[in-house]
């Protein structure tokens, strides 16, 4: 049989009976170096020059006015073509039909050339102008084509719905924060 060893005199116990490589009665207790709290969570641009990670309110909006724009500028030249087509073919188009194309072509690549000019961390106010100018070209839209008889469509409801959440996005307070940290604003 072994004899008790008196505590600290075992050698695989040097810090008073615990076992090696575990820290003893008078080490500090508590979390190892580099397990701090939580990672803090996000708080907006630091400092004046927007330091900052993006917000997704304005990623999604520069999306949204991208992909729109290049929609509408692929199907505004579209259009054109269709117009000289139907010209041809002896249908007449109105001014006002022609005026409303063009200048939706306009905002159509005014929300392209916002969309991008926000992902290179420039001011929205081109993709937040161009947006409220495609609703406003909505709205005519509607009222003309009401009036010359051909009533409503309800697949335009998606140009008021996109038009609309890049406005709703790029007015959300973290999107505010986010510019006027960088010193933009929207």
């Amino acid at each position: 049989m072994s004899s008790p060893t008196p505590p600290g005199s075992d050698p695989n116990y040097p810090q008073g009976n615990a076992p090696q490589g575990q820290p003893g009665w008078n080490a500090p207790q508590g979390p190892p170096q580099g397990y701090g709290g939580p990672a803090p969570a996000y708080s907006g641009p630091v400092g004046p020059g927007g330091t900052g990670q993006r917000p997704g309110t304005v990623t999604a909006a520069a999306v949204t006015g991208i992909a729109w724009g290049g929609l509408g500028t692929l199907f505004g030249l579209l259009g054109i073509f269709g117009a000289s087509v139907a010209e041809d073919l002896g249908i007449e188009l109105s001014a006002l039909d022609v005026v409303l194309g063009i200048l939706s072509i306009a905002a159509a690549v005014a929300l392209l050339v916002g969309g991008i000019q926000v992902f290179q961390g420039k001011a929205p106010k081109l993709l937040l102008y161009a947006a409220y100018a495609g609703l406003a070209l909505w709205v005519l839209g509607v009222l003309l084509s009401i009036t010359q008889g051909y009533g409503f469509s309800a697949l335009s409801l998606v140009s008021l719905i996109v038009l609309g959440a890049i406005v709703a996005l790029l007015v959300q307070p973290q999107s505010k924060e986010y510019f006027a940290a960088r010193g933009q604003s929207v």
